[in-house]
């Protein structure tokens, strides 16, 4: 149908119906960029379906002391290892996460006296997903928060980290094994 659209107001418009023609084919062009998207959306929706979140997190989250300052967990942590997300711990129990987002809301004058405390997120405000969540429900989640990684919790505690990296991956490999 969009292309039927193109074609048609690139035809009026070269026979004299002007702006009119454009119009049409510009709508026409709008509804073939929304088919792609909605294709490329349900294929990917197929590629992951099936896969729980506790299929593809990583359950190694590092983790970091929420007394440290920023800039040891920059030097320390995020630039040693190139990891994105770490667990914050206050105390021995875990009180948050902590991603490079909330470290460059945070001048780098201040690093050496600002503690991971004061700028992680935390584990109260953060959106969790279940290790039984479907993969796709989680990348959802993700988009609408506007997150890039969301912890796994499991009886109450953390399991692990699923992040949209995480997902990439699975869906490159995925991808390249079904052609």
């Amino acid at each position: 149908m969009a292309f039927v659209f193109i074609v048609w107001g690139v035809f009026r418009f070269f026979n004299g119906a002007g702006f009119g023609g454009l119009w049409m084919a510009f709508i026409g062009w709008f509804l073939l960029g929304a088919a792609r998207s909605s294709y490329e959306h349900l294929r990917i929706a197929e590629i992951l379906r099936g896969i729980r979140v506790g299929d593809v997190m990583t359950q190694d989250c590092s983790r970091v002391d929420g007394l440290d300052n920023l800039q040891t967990l920059v030097d320390e942590h995020l630039l040693r290892t190139g990891q994105r997300c770490f667990v914050v711990e206050e105390k021995g129990s875990i009180a948050g996460i902590i991603t490079p987002h909330e470290v460059k809301a945070v001048p780098r004058t201040r690093w050496p006296y600002t503690t991971v405390n004061e700028v992680m997120q935390p584990l109260d405000r953060l959106h969790t997903v279940r290790p039984d969540t479907s993969v796709t429900k989680a990348l959802e989640t993700m988009g609408r928060e506007d997150v890039n990684q969301l912890p796994v919790i499991k009886d109450g505690r953390i399991a692990g980290i699923i992040s949209r990296g995480h997902i990439l991956r699975t869906l490159q490999t995925r991808a390249e094994l079904h052609g």
